[in-house]
């Protein structure tokens, strides 16, 4: 049974994780994770203390449950950085601060590390505004770099074209004929995909309103670090945990706001790339990082119709656009004890699929408290 715990400081609940119902729940595992989320409230994603707060929960999970396999996502450098004007001086120390709590949790916990950065960021440049179409227009999630155009009129492609901040424009058809993948990705694909410059986001209906400074980067390369391994690409890593699990225990230790350019560990490029789609990150990355497969092989293409989905009756619905738990993830390939912590809410308890995952339960950087997801 997948069962949600959800602690707002002032009290806790559980509930079926599947359908959002409160439940009842007498379990070791619940137990142990009501007392770690007690221990642990959440700073907050724009305050300097959010990968303060993945470590110290990190060891205390691990300290209590003993797993040989954890995933922890620092997101601390994201945030700041998007959303707030960040001198580059500001972000290096920022840079330093998170690198130093991933060796504080190696340090006392002794997991073997696989750390991989996420991207860098590119300037804001602007907004490409889909505003005066006819068709209808999804422009919403974490980087916006991808608008699905459905239902599009003949003046609407004749307007897009050449327009100022659009790279391309794909056909569903056109897509499929050059990235292949599974037909559940082409049951949602928009008619049509448009895809941005690089520093530039789509606005639209769906868009968000807060103001940016950066956006993430068409990083053709990831920056990893490993001891004794080696990636070619994004999709080795879930493999090579894996291995590396047959003779230790790992730490799969994804950071965001970092990419070749700014990781201040040794490191092997890793491509980040599918044909000429680059991963930035979101749901399609992490999938890709913990699942071994490339997103044209989970049923969540960009700019799909998410709304569709949701509903009173909405299975998941603590998870945003996943309408299911991820089967192929490392954590649900590892049959040893597992764990996860994260600062990325939805993501982290999404892509991991271990035993135990505690995050941040925070929606567009509201702080709602802290939540854990659990396989009991």
């Amino acid at each position: 049974m997948n069962v949600g715990l959800i602690d707002v400081v002032e009290w806790q609940t559980a509930v079926d994780f599947r359908t959002g119902r409160p439940v009842e729940v007498e379990h070791p595992l619940a137990d142990l994770a009501a007392e770690v989320l007690r221990a642990h409230p959440y700073p907050g994603d724009l305050t300097s203390a959010g990968d303060r707060w993945v470590t110290d929960t990190a060891l205390d999970l691990n300290a209590r449950y003993a797993p040989d396999l954890m995933l922890l996502v620092y997101a601390n450098l994201y945030f700041p950085a998007v959303f707030s004007p960040l001198s580059e001086e500001e972000r290096a120390a920022q840079i330093a601060q998170t690198f130093g709590q991933i060796e504080r949790f190696l340090d006392q916990s002794g997991f073997a590390p696989v750390i991989v950065g996420l991207g860098d960021f590119a300037p804001f440049e602007g907004y490409v505004y889909l505003t005066d179409l006819d068709g209808e227009v999804i422009s919403g999630g974490m980087n916006p770099r991808y608008a699905g155009l459905n239902r599009p009129t003949a003046r609407d492609l004749e307007r897009l074209v050449g327009r100022e901040g659009i790279a391309r424009i794909v056909g569903r058809d056109e897509f499929r004929a050059r990235f292949g993948g599974c037909q559940r990705f082409y049951d949602r694909f928009p008619d049509h995909l448009v895809v941005a410059e690089e520093g530039r986001i789509f606005r639209g209906p769906s868009s968000g309103a807060r103001p940016l400074y950066r956006v993430s980067s068409y990083d053709q390369a990831l920056p990893f670090h490993a001891e004794l391994s080696a990636a070619e690409a994004i999709t080795d890593v879930a493999g090579l945990t894996l291995r590396a699990l047959e003779q230790e225990r790992v730490a799969l230790i994804l950071v965001e706001g970092v990419g070749c350019e700014s990781f201040p560990l040794p490191f092997q490029p890793i491509g980040n790339v599918l044909h000429w789609h680059t991963y930035s990150v979101g749901d399609s990355q992490y999938l890709a990082l913990t699942t071994g497969k490339h997103f044209v092989e989970h049923p969540y293409p960009p700019g799909y119709r998410y709304y569709v989905d949701d509903g009173e009756d909405k299975e998941y619905p603590f998870s945003a656009v996943f309408t299911e738990m991820p089967l192929e993830t490392v954590g649900a390939r590892f049959a040893g004890r597992s764990a996860a912590v994260g600062g990325r809410g939805i993501l982290t308890h999404a892509v991991a699929g271990v035993d135990i995952a505690v995050e941040c339960f925070v929606r567009a950087l509201y702080n709602h408290g802290v939540m854990a997801a659990l396989d009991i």
